[in-house]
């Protein structure tokens, strides 16, 4: 493991301290923004075309205009989960990995395809998965009655996020939307007249209708069948069968059965699984509908998910709405299967006071309606439910995470076997978490061991300190880069051990707490000094004092330093020569252990 370090500490000396969220409520530094009328788009997006790791100063991107030196981008990756099999519908856990996960960043400097950034990133993200987001950050946001403000629906690459920081108020009376603005549903293809289909994956050429799109990147548009891909749902397959409805916070509902000339088989698209993660570390778009099957031009497309939304601000106040639905798709025009609607999307509100709304709603889609009045066919399954976290001091705001409706045939009003079962329970109902404490960074930890100045001889690196009690994680940086995250006990201390042996010199470390997803300001620097002692009868890596023979010499980065403190300069009378003794006699004993 010593290489490890040896290339972490290379690589941290070339590199500016690491910076986690402590951008609180933003600067304010794009003022006032007030919106009448019409609907009006403030986030512009950017494609990440190579990987950033962790640690990474400069983001490689499709496209700088509208980025400036001080601005604050959000960086996503907004899909690219290993895909899982073909009609796997238990819930997928995005807890550890890249995608979803939200990461803020404030742009240093900008040039031709790169933004470089203030501080190294904390977390990775994958080129051509992910996308960099310009944040605005306004004093006051007020959106008046019947104006819209909206995220550019989300294409493929780009879009599909609205994320604003407001260091006042933001006052709401109109609609602020990301409705449909999420993963895509699947599109609706016309095919000859085939039947006793029952294949998962049944290409569309062979009577598979389009698989929404979810977190499974590239097969958005290739993949068919009745098996849902992840959080994207199963397209109907022949005869006439309907699309499934995404899935997100809930699990989507299934397509109805295919037609009566096909026997009414239950093989309408499968549901999109639900998707589990922590609100505040990770947020994803809705799943898209599937697409339902037919061979007349009269079928319909799967909807779209809803999008995602990440408001911060002092407090909000006024009767408008925060949306992020599913979309239904329209009627059949005819004799063909139906689509599944697209799941709610996510919204995430941070006020530091109140937060007080008409309503945030991240409801599914309902199921595509069928329109054939002869004999009965399928309608699409309804989305799921999308996900809600509110957080503030005095939260009063109605909250819908309904599951859409099954769609329904127009013979007799029934679903002919579209799921789901329930849109205000069971499993396609959406989650929500409300915290009615204010948004607040906690208090930065303090280091107490190793003690500022201190030598480290060898490995066993001890490292103790206090964070708030109550803060449950701490972030600890070695040279500027993240070291580790470690748990803190309920009484806020926390302790970690590094095993290997460090590269000698000087180091480091700092800390920052973090809770629900914001850290701390970094802690005060404690610096120490590595000394490593070889096998060798106590030759350092970093040389020998005196004629450089080794045979137990005392190593040159501590030579100096044990005269010195023997000399007791600069301290109480007797104490600097304890500290030599002491530390000479440390390495007496390590020599004498050694072969």
């Amino acid at each position: 493991m010593r290489g490890f370090f040896l290339l972490f500490v290379l690589f941290a000396a070339g590199a500016v301290r690491a910076e986690p969220d402590t951008f609180g409520l933003g600067t304010g530094k794009d003022g006032d923004l007030r919106i009448d009328s019409g609907s009006r788009i403030v986030n512009r997006y950017a494609r990440l075309t190579a990987d950033a790791a962790v640690g990474a100063s400069e983001l490689t991107v499709s496209d700088i205009k509208g980025f400036a030196a001080g601005d604050l981008v959000l960086v996503h990756q907004s899909t690219g989960i290993a895909a899982p099999d073909s009609g796997n519908q238990k819930p997928v856990s995005l807890a550890g990995g890249r995608v979803g996960r939200i990461e803020y960043a404030r742009v240093a400097s900008v040039s031709p395809g790169v933004l470089r950034l203030s501080a190294p990133l904390l977390y990775a993200h994958t080129g051509n998965l992910s996308q960099v987001v310009w944040v605005p950050e306004y004093t006051d946001l007020d959106v008046r009655s019947g104006a819209t403000l909206r995220a550019a629906p989300w294409e493929g690459g780009l879009g599909g996020i609205l994320a604003v920081m407001v260091s006042g108020r933001l006052r709401n009376d109109g609609l602020i939307s990301v409705d449909g603005a999420g993963f895509r549903g699947g599109a609706f293809f016309s095919h000859g007249d085939l039947d006793s289909c029952t294949d998962l994956d049944e290409p569309a050429d062979r009577g598979g209708a389009y698989k929404g799109e979810g977190l499974v990147a590239g097969r958005f548009g290739t993949a068919a069948g009745r098996g849902n891909l992840a959080n994207g749902a199963g397209g109907g397959i022949c005869h006439n069968s309907g699309g499934g409805g995404g899935g997100h916070g809930g699990l989507g509902g299934k397509g109805g059965r295919s037609a009566p000339a096909d026997g009414a088989q239950d093989v309408g698209g499968m549901g999109g699984a639900p998707v589990v993660y922590l609100p505040y570390e990770y947020l994803v778009f809705g799943g898209g509908g599937g697409a339902g099957e037919g061979n007349n031009d009269e079928g319909s497309s799967g909807g779209a998910g809803g999008g995602l939304m990440l408001l911060r601000a002092e407090e909000v106040r006024g009767s408008g709405r925060f949306s992020a639905t599913g979309a239904t798709p329209p009627p059949t025009l005819g004799d063909d299967g139906a689509g599944g609607g697209g799941a709610g999307g996510a919204i995430s509100i941070r006020t530091v006071e109140e937060l007080v709304c008409g309503e945030v709603d991240v409801r599914g889609g309902a199921g595509g309606d069928n329109s054939e009045l002869v004999f009965p066919l399928a309608p699409g399954g309804g989305g799921a439910g999308g996900v809600v976290f509110l957080q503030g001091e005095d939260i009063s705001c109605t909250r819908s995470v309904l599951a859409g409706a099954p769609g329904q045939m127009a013979t007799d009003g029934g679903t002919n076997g579209a799921g789901p079962d329930s849109v205000d329970g069971g499993t396609a109902y959406g989650s929500e978490q409300v915290l009615s404490i204010p948004f607040s960074q906690p208090v930065s930890p303090v280091l107490t061991l190793p003690v500022d100045g201190a030598i480290q001889v060898g490995p066993g690196l001890r490292i103790e300190g206090q964070a708030r009690a109550g803060d449950p994680r701490v972030l600890l940086f070695f040279d500027g880069v993240l070291l580790s995250s470690v748990d803190a006990g309920t009484d806020g201390r926390f302790s970690y051990d590094v095993l290997e042996e460090l590269p000698p010199g000087l180091h480091e470390l700092r800390a920052s707490a973090e809770s629900l997803g914001v850290h701390s300001p970094p802690s005060a620097p404690v610096s120490f000094t590595a000394v490593a002692l070889a096998a060798d009868g106590g030759t350092p890596d970093a040389g020998t004092s005196g004629d450089g023979s080794g045979g137990g010499q005392l190593p040159d980065v501590l030579e100096p330093l044990v005269l010195a403190v023997g000399c007791g300069c600069g301290s109480a009378p007797g104490a600097g020569l304890w500290t030599g003794a002491l530390l000479l006699a440390a390495v007496a004993v390590r020599r004498r252990r050694q072969p």
